[in-house]
């Protein structure tokens, strides 16, 4: 973690000699021979791969990496207790460009907690394959409250992140009841365990106030022509170069007050439609909005200094209605990404619910 995000948060950073969480592959030294080599591809497979049951036996290295974490695997679980998250994004203090454009701004977080999650995870199928089940469940439902508090965060990646650990959670819970068969009793009590869990992150949420305000933010930074910042706006492909053209033709002919309306409009728009309930129609209308953004971004491509529209004879609100469009559309490239990946993952979640919920729960459930 960088020294400014300590200090965005009031703390001291922890001492460099403490114990940290390892790569899981720690234990296994640089392949020196072809069959270390194999045996190092197969580690990395296993630990990248779906979670499964397994045994000290199938990958001792692994294994001995999670005894050896296990005080700062307490120290994560105990975290995962908390009700609240609170994650800065970095923008001061990290570049020479500062403060940072939203865009490229980071949270730690985001990359640190997925892997803490990663390895207790790995532990719960450790603990799943070698029989104890209980302290195999107590990890699993650790990693699904991590996941549910990351998706606190203020971004959008915030809550990619958050859905892909609530996938792969999902995946080793099913795992754990195929191999673990619990009773009626025990699947109430892990059933009540995951509906007492905090909210599944929104999207809609995120795009409301942290992915409008980086549009807001992307503006200023093309308005003020703060080059350094500028080159930082490719964090979004394509943004950059668009705060380059708009400066270089279009900068004295834009209503930027305008600008501003129109972008929140088009989000206005986004958030209504991800708040839908109506998977198809929630679809629909994020896809609309989005050739109509494509559309009018498309309309500024070739325009260059020798045009009538980069000369001024365009009218202003023009200019002004293409630059909120290309700007909107660089930055909702990915929405329909996020879009799919939240239905999928609310879907998974159900059908875990569903698994366990005492009115359909039946001894040798078959695989979803």
């Amino acid at each position: 973690m960088p020294p400014e995000y300590f200090k965005e948060i009031g703390r001291t950073p922890p001492p460099k000699d403490r114990s940290y969480v390892r790569y899981l592959a720690a234990g296994i030294a640089d392949p020196s021979s072809d069959a270390a080599k194999q045996r190092l591809y197969l580690v990395l497979e296993f630990i990248q791969g779906d979670p499964r049951p397994w045994k000290r036996s199938e990958f001792p290295e692994v294994a001995k990496v999670l005894d050896g974490d296990d005080e700062p695997l307490r120290i994560v679980l105990a975290a995962a207790e908390r009700d609240q998250f609170y994650s800065p994004v970095i923008t001061r203090g990290v570049d020479e460009v500062d403060p940072l454009p939203l865009v490229a701004a980071m949270d730690p977080m985001t990359t640190q907690l997925p892997y803490l999650v990663h390895s207790l995870r790995l532990r719960a199928m450790l603990n799943l394959g070698e029989g104890d089940h209980e302290a195999a469940w107590e990890d699993l439902l650790g990693c699904f409250k991590l996941a549910r508090l990351l998706g606190m965060g203020m971004s959008k990646i915030h809550a990619q992140r958050s859905y892909m650990l609530e996938e792969r959670n999902c995946a080793a819970t099913e795992a754990y009841i195929r191999t673990a068969d619990p009773s009626l009793s025990q699947a109430k009590h892990y059933l009540r365990a995951l509906q007492s869990l905090p909210s599944l992150a929104r999207l809609s949420e995120k795009v409301d106030l942290f992915e409008r305000c980086a549009y807001l933010d992307a503006l200023l930074v093309i308005r003020t022509n703060q080059e350094g910042a500028i080159a930082y706006l490719d964090c979004e492909p394509g943004l950059a170069a668009t705060g380059k053209m708009v400066n270089l033709f279009w900068k004295d002919a834009i209503d930027w007050n305008e600008t501003l309306r129109i972008g929140n409009r088009y989000y206005d728009r986004l958030v209504k439609s991800l708040e839908k309930t109506d998977l198809a129609q929630r679809r629909e209308e994020v896809t609309v909005l989005q050739q109509e953004l494509k559309s009018l971004a498309e309309r500024a491509i070739g325009i260059r200094g020798t045009d009538d529209t980069a000369k001024g004879r365009a009218a202003t609100e023009s200019k002004s209605k293409l630059v909120a469009a290309i700007i909107a559309e660089k930055l909702m490239s990915d929405i329909d990404k996020c879009r799919i990946f939240e239905a999928r993952v609310k879907q998974r979640f159900a059908n875990l619910e569903m698994t366990l919920a005492p009115a359909a729960n039946r001894k040798g459930i078959s695989e979803e």
